[in-house]
């Protein structure tokens, strides 16, 4: 493929994105100021490919992210309306897990209003572990639900994404996102668009994959 082609495509494939600018605070550990210029490059990298990815009708672009790193918060990292936060104590000792502030970003794009937990932290993991990580997920038990998020959901939708029919040319999982941010999901939109019921294509995925 020429170097011509090779940017028309790109073009075409991130033209409903923008750029973003990452604000890193790290005045409260200045030992994490090179993770954070790396956690910086990196988000605002992918900003580009997970908006177009994550883009529908309503979505609107953030032009500007802060990130502060909180020494008082004892989790991993969250984010709150544009905002991303992340745990001091955790990125000290899992310098590598970039990642996770991919899964934050995701939220921050996503923008959704009244969708179920489960659904939001599956979306966000699973463009986390299948895109940026470029992982495989191991399959769920007979334990796990739909409704577990994160991986689970994650795997899931990667199994709907890689085996159901596409509806007008997108995955289930634009339709999910679009529904979601537009404050409209319930689960009637599977058998609306798939003809099965959100736990029928679980059981199908449980018995396939």
């Amino acid at each position: 493929m020429s170097p011509f082609l090779i940017i028309v495509v790109a073009i075409c494939v991130l033209k409903n994105s923008v750029a973003v600018r990452i604000d890193v605070d790290t005045s409260q550990a200045r030992d994490l100021e090179n993770l954070g210029k790396q956690i910086k490059s990196t988000l605002e990298r992918w900003y580009p490919y997970l908006s177009d990815q994550l883009y529908s009708s309503t979505y609107e672009d953030v032009q500007v992210i802060p990130l502060y790193f909180d020494p008082s918060y004892e989790g991993v990292a969250y984010a709150k309306g544009r905002r991303i936060v992340g745990a001091v104590d955790y990125y000290r000792k899992n310098s590598k897990d970039i990642g996770s502030m991919i899964h934050e970003m995701v939220h921050v794009i996503q923008q959704y209003r009244g969708a179920p937990v489960w659904l939001g932290e599956g979306i966000a993991d699973y463009y986390r572990y299948y895109h940026y990580e470029d992982r495989r997920l191991t399959k769920p038990t007979k334990d796990n639900k739909h409704t577990d998020g994160y991986g689970t959901t994650a795997f899931f939708l990667n199994w709907v994404d890689q085996n159901k029919q596409k509806i007008g040319g997108r995955s289930m999982i634009y339709w999910l996102n679009k529904d979601a941010r537009e404050g409209k999901y319930t689960d009637n939109i599977w058998p609306k668009l798939l003809g099965q019921t959100v736990q029928q294509v679980w059981q199908e995925m449980m018995q396939k994959a």
